[in-house]
């Protein structure tokens, strides 16, 4: 009698030979994180030119950075000194400096300044005479010439000299300290060696969704064109196919049907013939293209009301936290990106002008202004604050008074108004009755 051998499978008990699943075979096992494809400068461009979407997810930041201005605090007739910064485009050439560094992933911007020195050499702000021009550049046109090499400098290891290449010119060199540098998206330090020491595109890490969005799109058209499928039934079809000029027949009846039903909405055929019209459903289309939507405006961080101009669906649905997260996103690009850059600017213009004091401070406008209506609800809700407050016991009527100047109320001051003198209330006339009345009153109720 032959023993029986039993065989123990050690692959585990998830493998699955019929569906693949932990096999060589296995889909799965081949989703790997790889080094994605770095796209051109030409492919981006083409990408800015001709892509909606992209273009907006690229000027879109920056143009709300700037597009409500600044004011300059500490330092007298602050806006003669922005009106000369605006002689020089100052706004505008740093949104195109940050539109750049989106795009390509850096940019510079040179400040001619004319301090008796030339472009090589470092900046002496203090002899600064004028703020002339800003020149723009991509990362594409600037090259990192020399390097801090003092490692006791603690500039070590940053540029010192880039070399400028405009399109049409002569390249030159510029110091770093006449430069307005703009990094692009952050990477590490290992990709930005290879990028030559500047940053990613914005695009970059949305191409993938611009791609799918797009394909989205054409598919859509391609199903609104197929939305109605005519199936034409022709007898003997196969036999007309064969015979010597069959094809040419049967593509004129078609033709001809097709023509008839396009210029008489009306279809004459023959008996034996069939014709008949097959929609093609068109529900979830709509759908799968707001996910796509979705999903690139959660990689460019920017609500899906603005990069695609359409208001929030649904109940109690107004976009309002979304506007406000985007407006605290751009006040922190402001306070990061922009502000250093136009601090550097301020700064040479006002020893241009001899104003120049260190304790100035810029400060950017609102980037939402609250309308009437929030503007009087606003009010209604502190004045009942205030009225809750005063019932308490918490606060009287003065210190209710000395609280409104923080508030925004423009009242008169006061510590110096007189206080309000409450006058009593005049007591009543008594009227005097006639005379005698009252005792022949009080003789009737004598004698009753």
């Amino acid at each position: 009698m032959s023993e029986q051998t039993t065989q123990t499978r050690d692959d585990g008990p998830y493998e699955n030979v019929f569906l693949n699943v932990g096999t060589k075979n296995d889909r799965s096992a081949y989703t790997r994180a790889v080094t994605p494809r770095l796209l051109h400068y030409t492919e981006l461009e083409s990408l800015y030119e001709s892509d909606g979407f992209a273009r907006r997810i690229i000027d879109l930041p920056a143009e709300e950075m700037v597009r409500a201005g600044y004011v300059i605090e500490g330092v007298e007739n602050d806006s003669a000194v922005r009106a000369e910064l605006e002689g020089v485009q100052a706004l505008e050439k740093l949104c195109d400096a940050m539109r750049w560094a989106s795009l390509y992933g850096g940019s510079l911007v040179v400040m001619l300044i004319n301090d008796g020195g030339t472009l090589e050499e470092p900046l002496q702000v203090e002899r600064a005479k004028a703020l002339e021009q800003l020149r723009v550049y991509d990362r594409w046109q600037v090259t990192h010439y020399r390097k801090y090499l003092d490692p006791n400098d603690m500039r070590f290891g940053k540029t010192e000299l880039y070399m400028v290449s405009p399109i049409e010119g002569t390249p030159y060199i510029v110091h770093e300290s006449r430069c307005l540098v703009f990094d692009g998206v952050p990477v590490p330090d290992r990709i930005r060696e290879r990028n030559d020491g500047w940053g990613a595109s914005k695009l970059q890490q949305c191409y993938d969704q611009l791609t799918r969005l797009g394909m989205a799109h054409y598919w859509a058209n391609q199903l609104l064109e197929r939305a109605q499928q005519a199936i034409h039934g022709i007898p003997e079809l196969t036999n007309l196919l064969r015979s010597p000029g069959g094809e040419a027949l049967v593509k004129k009846r078609v033709d001809l049907v097709d023509m008839t039903r396009s210029i008489n909405n009306t279809i004459v055929i023959d008996s034996a013939e069939t014709y008949d019209l097959k929609s093609t459903p068109l529900s979830g289309v709509a759908d799968i293209m707001d996910r796509l939507g979705l999903a690139l405006s959660a990689v460019t961080g920017i609500p899906e009301s603005l990069l695609f101009g359409r208001q929030q669906g649904g109940l109690n649905s107004t976009g309002k936290s979304d506007l406000e997260n985007w407006y605290a996103k751009i006040g922190q690009s402001q306070n990061t990106i922009l502000l250093p850059a136009l601090d550097k600017l301020v700064t040479v213009q006002l020893h241009v002008m001899g104003k120049y004091r260190e304790d100035y401070l810029i400060k950017f406008n609102p980037l939402s202004v609250p309308s009437r209506k929030d503007v009087a609800e606003t009010d209604y809700k502190r004045a009942q604050t205030f009225e809750i407050l005063n019932n308490i016991g918490a606060l009287d009527a003065s210190e209710i008074r000395k609280m409104l100047p923080d508030e925004g109320y423009v009242i008169d001051d006061v510590d110096t108004m007189p206080e309000t003198e409450v006058e009593e209330p005049e007591a009543p006339e008594m009227t005097t009755p006639p005379q005698g009345a009252g005792n022949g009153q009080e003789n009737d109720v004598q004698q009753s």
